[in-house]
């Protein structure tokens, strides 16, 4: 282990030292969000380039282009700038809803080919770009990690796992926010296939159907539930789609007046239920289309034009003792 940080420093002071001098370190141009919309039929893309110095080390500055290409919105950011633009820091990727498919395809094209950018860093999508850079990128993120640890309504979505959504699923969703006096999370965005803004009950039960339920807060006739823990398998046989999901709850605020575990049990499967239900009414099935066709491709080409989805919901639901647990209960 030594010896391994031994040569990782001194790799550094090579790197430091020797190859790049600092001139060249001067001259290249750290960038930690960049922002993508599209007005007009024209791009345009905000950087906040980071420019710390010795009096002010959270020292930035935004920059802003409108073009009819990404690369030339770049190529005008660089001549703004004088400063060669570099993703290598890249920590958020901002979208916006006047975004469609084509659009898309050019931003991933732009990342993929761009030989410093990781593709790892966090996605979301704001009405109001501009907005956004009043903020710092990890207080965007953080909202967005403490909402999925403690709400559920959505999860963090890195680039690298929208391209693999659109590839395999021909769709995707990314957290969508509005500022207005705060930042507020409003759901999911479906991008690609179509455009929509998820309500925050398609969102739960697109996560459920996704396994990205971490923890979920709700009641149900005066019964509190957390959802502790849930993991989904999703069986695909020709048209049938079978959603298995495997979940421990707590009950966190009780109703004196049910006190049969088997119907509280039923209430908190129920609710479940309808959560992913309302997500399977309100959006389009190419979520589901592209399964068949990932797993069942045969099936999938003979049957293309006339194939009626059917669902098979089950629950199962394993309740936790939290009786003894010091803070365990508590009321919502």
């Amino acid at each position: 282990m030594k010896y391994t940080k031994f040569i990782l420093i001194f790799l550094l002071s090579l790197f430091m030292t020797g190859c790049v001098s600092y001139s060249d370190l001067n001259e290249l141009g750290i960038i930690d969000m960049v922002a993508i919309d599209k007005i007009d039929n024209e791009y345009v893309v905000s950087i906040n380039m980071l420019l710390p110095n010795e009096n002010d080390l959270e020292n930035k500055k935004i920059y802003t282009s409108k073009n009819s290409s990404l690369n030339e919105c770049l190529n005008d950011l660089y001549l703004s700038t004088t400063k060669k633009i570099s993703f290598s820091h890249l920590e958020l990727l901002i979208l916006t809803p006047n975004l469609v498919k084509n659009d898309y395809d050019e931003i991933i094209n732009l990342f993929l080919n761009r030989v410093d950018s990781r593709n790892t860093f966090n996605t979301v999508i704001v009405d109001t770009p501009a907005q956004i850079f009043n903020y710092k990128s990890k207080d965007i993120n953080d909202l967005i990690n403490i909402n999925s640890e403690q709400e559920g309504t959505v999860t963090i979505k890195q680039f690298d796992q929208i391209i693999k959504d659109i590839l395999e699923l021909g769709i995707s969703y990314i957290p969508r926010i509005k500022i207005e006096e705060e930042i507020k999370i409003e759901g999911y965005q479906s991008i690609y296939y179509q455009n929509k803004l998820l309500s925050q009950e398609e969102s739960i039960g697109y996560n459920f159907i996704s396994n990205k339920i971490t923890k979920l807060l709700f009641t149900v006739d005066e019964i509190g539930f957390i959802t502790d823990q849930s993991l989904t398998n999703i069986k695909v046989d020709n048209n049938k789609i079978t959603i298995n999901i495997d979940t421990t709850y707590q009950i966190t605020s009780n109703n004196n007046s049910i006190k049969n575990d088997s119907k509280i049990a039923k209430k908190y499967k129920d609710e479940i239920k309808r959560y992913i239900n309302y997500y399977l009414d309100k959006n389009p099935h190419n979520y589901f289309y592209n399964l068949i066709k990932k797993h069942n491709y045969k099936y999938y080409n003979n049957n293309i034009r006339n194939i009626n989805l059917e669902f098979d919901i089950k629950i199962t639901a394993t309740k936790i003792d939290n009786s003894n647990i010091k803070g365990g209960m508590f009321n919502e």
